[in-house]
């Protein structure tokens, strides 16, 4: 696991180092939302957009001026455990989380991804591999565990998990270039149990199954997916879970 010392962490339940448990819900909506746009000018009406879906209260300013207020005292409580009085700034319109984006998880993810990406493109599977792993380690559970999401919070989730499976997927493929078939067909077939309809964990697992030898488990699973997305979507696989069929078949024609 990763020492992850991020100050705000959003990559499970909403925790604030040295800061006491925050407990009302629309506290923790509204800092989660600041602090995915840390550095950045949060307008009131998006803060009352994302905590009131139907209608807002008759005074929705004066709850949300009373929201930023136990904040500020929350973080001048802290302040003497190292954490600035003043990270909550009022801008007008809105207000900013004043936080280096590197004290906030989120974007500590996003950051060793593209980096995970950039090794990857440099032919560097084993510093790729690294990278990921530690973005990876990143998550102790669903983002925004214990967060209410409004609309701007449950599209930034959608996303965010999206990302995880790609940086999933590109770790793996770091593996296959650090020649770790055998180490991770395990892994994969786990994956494929629990994201049944996530076609490129087949795809990689066809691929782990081949490079260790094993060409009948390989198309297997080829089977496996044909089955699952004729069932579940009524399509066949797509274009490269065929290639690699293909592949797996004249390896072996060629063999004998």
């Amino acid at each position: 696991m990763t020492d992850d010392n991020a100050l705000i962490r959003l990559l499970g339940s909403l925790e604030v180092a040295r800061v006491e448990n925050i407990t009302a819900a629309k506290l923790r909506q509204v800092l989660a939302l600041l602090a995915v746009n840390a550095n950045t000018v949060v307008s009131t009406e998006q803060l009352i957009d994302e905590l009131w879906t139907d209608e807002p209260p008759r005074t929705v300013r004066t709850v949300l001026q009373t929201y930023i207020y136990q904040l500020r005292k929350l973080f001048a409580e802290a302040a003497a455990n190292g954490i600035g009085a003043d990270l909550l700034v009022t801008r007008p319109g809105g207000y900013v989380l004043d936080l280096p984006r590197e004290d906030i998880d989120v974007f500590r993810f996003r950051n060793l991804v593209d980096r995970g990406k950039e090794a990857l493109a440099r032919d560097e599977p084993g510093r790729a591999g690294d990278l990921l792993r530690e973005a990876l380690d990143l998550w102790r559970g669903p983002v925004f565990t214990d967060v209410d999401l409004g609309p701007s919070l449950r599209g930034l989730a959608a996303y965010l998990d999206e990302l995880r499976l790609e940086a999933l997927t590109l770790r793996i493929e770091a593996d296959f270039g650090s020649n770790r078939h055998r180490e991770i067909v395990g892994e994969l077939r786990y994956l494929v149990a629990h994201h049944e309809l996530h076609e490129s964990f087949y795809v990689l697992l066809m691929r782990a199954l081949h490079g260790s030898g094993r060409r009948a488990d390989a198309l297997s699973v080829f089977g496996q997916l044909r089955r699952v997305l004729d069932d579940e979507l009524g399509i066949e696989p797509s274009l490269e879970a065929r290639q690699v069929q293909t592949e797996i078949l004249t390896s072996a024609c060629n063999t004998h």
